[in-house]
Parts: structure tokens; C-alpha cells; sequence
């Protein structure tokens, strides 16, 4: 019997032997057989060919598979970086918001701030006891800080209003001197050791050195309240020589009580334009006359000389600082003592004012009620906001009696009209909603206004006029 190993034997074996699966006796003897036959030899190095091809796609592929992991890997480290970026911005932004909002706050203005200021010698300090108009606010800091020129300049910030940040405040500020400047904002408020009222404010900021700038002049006379004491008028200047000249050329007729009271004004408001217009010489007034006194035009001149005999010192010095200039407002009655401004001819009383009666049930979820009444005027906002209404109290009307001294001047009839009313109402979760904003009242001294308060802290408050 022959040694040799048929060809059908060999293609058999060859797949175990081209993968090493073989023993060597038979190794030896398809290697032999290999050598001799063509055909094995050629099938022989195709199996071959395919099992290096295959190893080599394993590797290809195990090698992509690889890459395809580490490429996974890769994106989801992105992707946990980029998570992780979106919570570090998330909580940074976050932070900056209540910083900004809470911490820091948004500074507020002299006009949207009720204060009085208390001065404590013992520990040089400049207190304010204040409230803010919106009820929604609350109060977070106070700032100070002294120019060049040693004037100290407050700052109060505010927040949405909390148990941590009160609508009420009480803010000292410790680096005051008694002689020194302090302002609020874009106001003064304190001079040489006087509380310095918003009308000398408003009064010592619209100050001009030059009587040929009729812009600054004409700001200046309508500070000073030349309409209100008078009604309409028109302004002439005369600066072709000196002494220079305001002349108010007055539209309605005047005469008896009304002419006397009228003449009198005239020579307070020329005092306070010629303390505050500093090259200002004389200050003139045009008035019509009524058919008593045989129609026409009469005059009235004041010159700085006549000004300054009139208040009993250099007329140029009232203007020189704000604390000069509120003694001679006090003198001339511009202003009373407890820094109101007044309007010549008015009086107050116990029936100089108007009742407003807000009418609400048991059923209302509340738990305060703030109420404010305001409006713009060319001399600066005129505003009143108080917190009205206890639970225990009253639990089913709020009476609210507006006199001039809510307000921080006394109003002439025509501003009583234009009142408009801001109501928000403190549910008894302590959140605030704002009931309406600028309600017209349409309402004069001597009314008595009705309203119901409707509504519910879901679905919201409204305001009727009964």
C-alpha cells in the first residue's frame, strides 16, 4: 500500500493544516504531497491567500473597532465636558442674577423714595428713614463715597421686596461731618447741617450763571412755580446791556384781594430768580387789568438792590449755597418748616383734602394693601405712598384721607385733578400684586371716591369705581 496521500485526502486535511491543526506526521506528509501535486499546491496557497486576508480584515477591523471606541470615549468625555460647562454657566449666570438683583440691587432715585433724615451728633451719623413709593421694593444697601471737593454722594440700592429686604429702612451713614454736602442720587439732601428739602433741591440744580440762556432761565422760572402762582405767561430777556432783564409778561387779569396777594408773589419769585440767575439785574412783571380798573398794562420791577433790601441781605449770596438758599425760601414762605412747598393764596385746614374708601370682603386674600397717588409735574414728581389697611382693622373698608401734607408740596386745585391712584395688594403668602398702576381720579379737595377691590391672588385683582 502506498505511503502517499490521495489528492481527495489532502483537500480534506488542507484547512486544518493551513490553520496548524495538524500533527506532524501528516504535516510531513501533505507538505510532501504539496511538492508533487500542482493542483493541492495551487488550492493550498488560495486557502492560504484567504486565511492572511481574513487575519488581516480581523485586524483591520479590530483596529477600527478601536478607534470607533476611543472615538466614543472621546464624544462622551465632550459631552460630559459640555454638561458640565452648561451647569458651571448655569450656576454662574444664576449667581451674577442674584448678586445683581439681591446683593446688589438697582440703585433708586431721591424721587422714588419717601425719607426723612435724623442727624446723630454722638456718633457723627447721617441717618435716613425711608420707605420706597413702589411697595414692591426693598431695600438692600447703602453706598457712600466723598469727591475731590469733599461732597459725600449716597447711593441706596434695591431688591425685589422680602423679609431680607424691607420696604421700610432705617440707612446711616457714618463718614458725615455736620458742615459737610451730602447728596442722593442726583440730589442734595443735606447742607452745613440742614436737611435740604426738594424744592431748594430742585431750585439750587436748575441754578445758571448767564441770564442770556433763556432755555436754563425759562427751567429756572417754572422750578421757581411761576405758572402755578400765576397761570400762563411769557418770558422776555434783555441782555443787550446791563443790568440785565427777566420780564414775565402775565396773561390773566388781576384785581382787589387776588392783585394784592398776586404783587406780593411777584416780588418772592423775583428774589429767588435773581439769587439763582447770577448776572441777573432786575426782574420785571407785566400784568393785565380788569375793566374796574380801567383795562391796560401795569408793571412791577424788582432790582437786586430792592431784592436785597427786601430779604435783608446780598441778594447774590441766598444763591451762593443750599443751605442759603432754603433760610430765604423759609424767609419768603416759599417753604414751610417742615420742608413742604407752598402755593401762595391756599390755606390748609382740617377739610383741605379729598377721601378715597376702598371697599373689600373677607373673601379677598389679603394681607395689606399699599395705595399711592402721584403725578408728573414740571417741577418734579409728586407722589404719596403709604401702607394702609390691618387685617384685624377695618376688615372690610379702607378709608384713605389725602391731605397736601402727604405730599411733598401742597397742590393746587388743576394737580388735584390730575391724581391718578397705584394700588397693590399683599396676598397672605406676603407676595405682591400690583392692582393698577395709574388709576385717573379725576377727583378735587372736598371728594369722597368709592372703589371695590375684586379678586383673588390666582386669577388676579381688580379695582371698580363704584
Amino acid at each position: 500500500m502506498s505511503d502517499k496521500l490521495r489528492c481527495e485526502i489532502v483537500q480534506d486535511l488542507l484547512p486544518s493544516y493551513v490553520d496548524g491543526l495538524t500533527s506532524d506526521e501528516t504535516n510531513e506528509a501533505v507538505k510532501d504531497h504539496l511538492a508533487e501535486c500542482v493542483s493541492c499546491k495551487d488550492m493550498y496557497e488560495r486557502m492560504k491567500a484567504d486565511e492572511t486576508s481574513a487575519e488581516e480584515n480581523s485586524e483591520v477591523m479590530e483596529k477600527e473597532k478601536k478607534e470607533i471606541n476611543f472615538l466614543k470615549k472621546i464624544k462622551q468625555k465632550h459631552r460630559l465636558n459640555l454638561m458640565l460647562v452648561v451647569v458651571i454657566l448655569t450656576v454662574f449666570f444664576a449667581a451674577v442674577y442674584y448678586h445683581q438683583t439681591y446683593q446688589k440691587g438697582e440703585e433708586m432715585s431721591a424721587d422714588e423714595i419717601d425719607y426723612s433724615l435724623q442727624w446723630n451728633s454722638n456718633d457723627s451719623q447721617l441717618n435716613i428713614l425711608g420707605n420706597f413709593k413702589n411697595a414692591n421694593r426693598g431695600y438692600t444697601r447703602l453706598v457712600g463715597e466723598e469727591d475731590e471737593d469733599g461732597i459725600t454722594h449716597l447711593k441706596i440700592y434695591s431688591s425685589p421686596v422680602g423679609s431680607r429686604h424691607p420696604n421700610q429702612f432705617v440707612a446711616g451713614y457714618s463718614k458725615v461731618n455736620a458742615a459737610d454736602q451730602v447728596w442722593l442720587g442726583d440730589r442734595i439732601i443735606w447742607d452745613q447741617g440742614e436737611n435740604i428739602s426738594k424744592m431748594t433741591s430742585d431750585l439750587y440744580q436748575a441754578k445758571t450763571p448767564y441770564a442770556g440762556d433763556a432755555v436754563a432761565v425759562k427751567t429756572l422760572a417754572d422750578t421757581v412755580g411761576v405758572g402755578n402762582h400765576f397761570g400762563a405767561y411769557h418770558i422776555s430777556l434783555e441782555t443787550s446791556e446791563e443790568p440785565y432783564d427777566c420780564q414775565f409778561i402775565i396773561q390773566y387779569p388781576m384785581k382787589g384781594e387776588k392783585k394784592e396777594k398776586a404783587l406780593e408773589q411777584m416780588k418772592k419769585d423775583a428774589c429767588v430768580m435773581l439769587a439763582l440767575v447770577d448776572n441777573l439785574g432786575s426782574v420785571s412783571w407785566g400784568y393785565m387789568m380788569t375793566a374796574e380798573d380801567n383795562n391796560g398794562v401795569e408793571t412791577l420791577q424788582m432790582t437786586a438792590e430792592e431784592a436785597s433790601a427786601y430779604v435783608g441781605k446780598n441778594i447774590k449770596t441766598c444763591g451762593e449755597s443750599p443751605k442759603a438758599l432754603q433760610e430765604m425760601l423759609t424767609q419768603l414762605d416759599f417753604i414751610t418748616d417742615d420742608g413742604f412747598y407752598v402755593i401762595s393764596g391756599t390755606e390748609r385746614d382740617e377739610n383741605y383734602n379729598f377721601k378715597v374708601v376702598i371697599y373689600h370682603s373677607q373673601q379677598v386674600d389679603m394681607d395689606g394693601l399699599n395705595c399711592g397717588f402721584g403725578f408728573e409735574s414740571r417741577i418734579g414728581t409728586v407722589c404719596s405712598s403709604v401702607m394702609y389697611w390691618e387685617k384685624g382693622d377695618h376688615p372690610e373698608q379702607t378709608v384713605i384721607t389725602v391731605s397736601p401734607d402727604r405730599f411733598n408740596r401742597t397742590l393746587t386745585d388743576e394737580e388735584v385733578s390730575k391724581l391718578t391712584l397705584s394700588v397693590s395688594v399683599r396676598d397672605i403668602s406676603g407676595e405682591w400684586h400690583e392692582v393698577c398702576e395709574a388709576l385717573p381720579l379725576h377727583t378735587k379737595y372736598g371728594d369722597l371716591l368709592k372703589y371695590t377691590l375684586e379678586g383673588n391672588s390666582e386669577d388676579g385683582y381688580s379695582l371698580k369705581e363704584n
